[in-house]
């Protein structure tokens, strides 16, 4: 069997520039990896999936209607299992990773009867964002190339990725260009994460109440005189702060 052409793929998803370039492209990806089906998408209530949202699929059209109206997206194991794992793993692989109910074992059965037995699921979660996964399914892995798995592990980012840049142009949300900070501007946006006062925060960092305060109102001006939940969000969002900074000691 001839390899994945894995670079061809990689600059397709680069120049998609909606969804029905992508779509195609995802489609053949996955018959050149083996698969048959593919699932792209954020982890939303189908039945009223909000706007902006990444959901691209070529899951038979009976199955994606049986998921909505039985409300499988919402016990859904693979999804839960995604959770779980920062690289792809492969779907006879869930049972590690979670504990499995009676209806996600049902939901994988009823899944198999739409050739959905088998498959790979690569995790695409973002702070700030809905969760999401990319996937690809098959009645058996018979039909895998040597390298399919490896390729379908970066492949399914890259296209989910690609999607994401696509929905965002579209709607223009996050197209804001990024705020920067002096260290000092960033660490007082760090205590204002840990919520502390302009008093408290001259304090831990050695400085006037004045000047902390001076700190403070530029941050606040940087993201359009938000109040402070909001700038904190949209400062995790963007990545200028982590989690990890506002809630370490």
């Amino acid at each position: 069997m001839r390899k994945f052409d894995f670079n061809y793929f990689v600059a397709e998803f680069a120049k998609a520039t909606n969804m029905e370039s992508l779509h195609a492209t995802l489609e053949q990806a996955t018959h050149d990896l083996g698969f048959r089906y593919f699932a792209m998408g954020h982890h939303v209530d189908l039945a009223i999936p909000p706007e902006g949202i990444v959901r691209l699929t070529n899951y038979h059209e009976s199955w994606i209607g049986q998921i909505v109206e039985e409300g499988f997206f919402a016990d859904d194991p693979i999804h839960a299992a995604s959770t779980k794992s920062l690289v792809g793993f492969l779907w006879h692989d869930v049972g590690s990773l979670i504990e499995l109910s009676d209806r996600q074992k049902q939901i994988l059965e009823t899944a198999a009867k739409f050739g959905l037995a088998t498959g790979c699921t690569i995790p695409a979660h973002i702070p700030g964002e809905f969760l999401g996964t990319c996937s690809f399914g098959a009645p058996s892995l018979d039909q895998l190339r040597d390298d399919s798995l490896p390729a379908a592990y970066i492949v399914g980012g890259f296209a989910f990725e690609a999607a994401r840049r696509i929905v965002r142009r579209k709607s223009r949300y996050g197209t804001e260009p990024t705020p920067t900070f002096t260290s000092r501007q960033h660490e007082a946006l760090i205590w204002m994460g840990r919520g502390k006062a302009d008093s408290e925060i001259g304090t831990l960092m050695g400085i006037a109440t004045s000047t902390a305060h001076e700190h403070v109102e530029h941050v606040r001006r940087a993201y359009g005189n938000a109040q402070r939940v909001h700038l904190i969000v949209r400062a995790l969002f963007d990545g200028v702060v982590t989690f990890t900074d506002l809630l370490r000691r």
